[in-house]
Parts: structure tokens; sequence; C-alpha cells
């Protein structure tokens, strides 16, 4: 029954990459909720967790992070990852009493970043945590929200308002810790995605995707329906996912995948007719070419 919710074609895989993805929601027979993985062409979706948000794919495909809450943290995020599967979970991060942003990945695949809400010093923490040892360092803090995002070339980037400024996108240095703002980005752009070799990236601009070529610096903007609200970059750069409630608000935030050459898209992830429940297919990401 699954297969009534996604774009497939029923031809199998057609691609060496795929995409993960969340469901969220409420239960609705033949359509659960969790954490699925994907083809590019809508083929072969499996659910490998039934619990979890935002996964993210290391860029050496062989894990996928993800935020799940527990038990000893009051209920609130951790930062976990597990094999594409679904198998050999493990907790990364061990805070108390402070929820964890969903993490992204360092270009090596042995580090991750995200951030913490310090609920009693009313402040976001820029954290690290090397996935080996778990050990974890303070980066920087902040008094706006921030999601961090790592790019190919070993700098962490944040969306933030500093020294009272608009909100801009901002790189941190893991290793010296060095503040400085993103090149080649306009104020307002949000949550850049690089492909794994840094050639493209992908992200937000007034409501719509821009997708800019890093070598010659030209940007394609590239309209969507509805808000897009996370995206993610195919491997060889030329098709985009995103998430995006194009259906209106009734049909939730659906997942769309568009060819950035004929602009030809896709539906890939449909959400079932619910009634009152809020059912949302979202926080996608694209694993390198496994």
């Amino acid at each position: 029954m699954l297969s009534k919710w996604f774009g497939g074609t029923g031809r199998g895989e057609t691609s060496r990459s795929r995409i993960a993805f969340e469901r969220t929601g409420e239960h609705v027979p033949g359509c659960p909720k969790g954490i699925f993985t994907i083809n590019p062409d809508g083929s072969d979706a499996r659910r490998i967790r039934p619990t979890g948000e935002c996964p993210r794919w290391s860029p050496d495909g062989r894990w996928i992070a993800f935020s799940e809450g527990t038990e000893d943290n009051s209920g609130l995020s951790s930062v976990f990852i597990m094999a594409p599967d679904g198998s050999h979970v493990r907790r990364i991060t061990n805070h108390h009493d402070v929820s964890a942003t969903p993490p992204c990945w360092s270009p090596d695949s042995k580090r991750l970043a995200y951030s913490l809400w310090l609920w009693h010093e009313k402040r976001y923490q820029l954290c690290l945590v090397e996935v080996g040892s778990k050990r974890w360092k303070h980066l920087l803090y902040t008094e706006n929200e921030v999601y961090p995002v790592w790019s190919p070339f070993d700098k962490i980037l944040i969306s933030t308002q500093w020294d009272g400024g608009d909100l801009r996108l901002f790189e941190v240095d893991p290793n010296s810790q060095r503040v400085c703002e993103a090149a080649g980005f306009a104020g307002g752009d949000v949550e850049p995605v690089w492909t794994q070799d840094g050639t493209r990236v992908v992200f937000g601009r007034d409501g719509d995707l821009g997708v800019t070529d890093t070598a010659s610096g030209q940007t394609q903007i590239v309209p969507t329906k509805g808000t897009a609200i996370q995206w993610a970059i195919a491997p060889d750069g030329r098709s985009v996912a995103y998430a995006a409630a194009e259906g209106g608000l009734e049909a939730g935030f659906e997942i769309f995948v568009i060819d950035l050459s004929s602009q030809s898209k896709q539906k890939l992830v449909s959400n079932p007719s619910a009634g009152d429940h809020d059912v949302h297919s979202r926080c996608m990401s694209w694993s390198p070419c496994l």
C-alpha cells in the first residue's frame, strides 16, 4: 500500500543515489510516519525507522544522522546516527534538559554540527561533536535560532543577525572558530546545500529556490508554487528535491523533484487525505552515489 503515496513508475531503481525524508503526523492506515528512503524516480520507498526527525545523509553514504527525543533529556531532541537500512542506531549526544537541532555532517563524515536551545539562558549554542569518540565542543553563542549546514569547503554556515545587522549567512571555521560573512549570497538567503564536489549550491531566496554554479557565479532562480521549506540537490547537480505545500495547506507539505535543465517537475511523495490529521512529508536529504 505504500506505493499509493509515492510517485514511482514501478520500473525499479534508476539511480545510484537515494533520498531520505521524514513523514510526520498521525498514523494513517497503509501510510505510516517515520523516516524513509526512496529512489529519485519515486520507486522503492522503504520505511527505515518509525520515529525520528530530519534525516541527514553522510557524505560517504555510510550513515544517516537524525534527531529524536529521549526520556533522559526530558523528551527533548538528541542526535543519533544509523545505517541507511535503519540498523546500527547510535546515540551521539548526551546533553540534558536542552534540545538539539537537526545535525549536519562534516565533509569527511567524522563530525556533526548542531545547535542547542539553552532555555535558561535564552540563547543558542553552536556545537560540534566527533562521531567516533562522542567528544563535543562549543563553537559560539547566538541570540538567534540557528540550523547549521556544513559546506564541502569545511566551513559551517549559519543564518543569523550578527552585531544587530540584517539576517545574513555567516561562515564559522570549525577549527579556529573564526566567524565571517559568507561570500556569494545575498541578504535573506538561507540554508545552502551543496553538491559533494562543491560545484553547485541550492538555497532559499524570497520563497523560491536559487541554484548557483560556484565556478561561474551564475544563479538560476527556480520558482515553486508554494513556499519551499527544505531542499536537497542531486549528486550530479542536475535536479533539486524540495518540500512545499503546493496543493494547499490541507494537503500538507509534499516532496517534489525538479530537473534544472528542462524545468520538468515530478511529485515524489504525496500525503493521504487524512481529515483532521496533520500530515507532512519533508526534511529530505540526497545521498551521494552509493
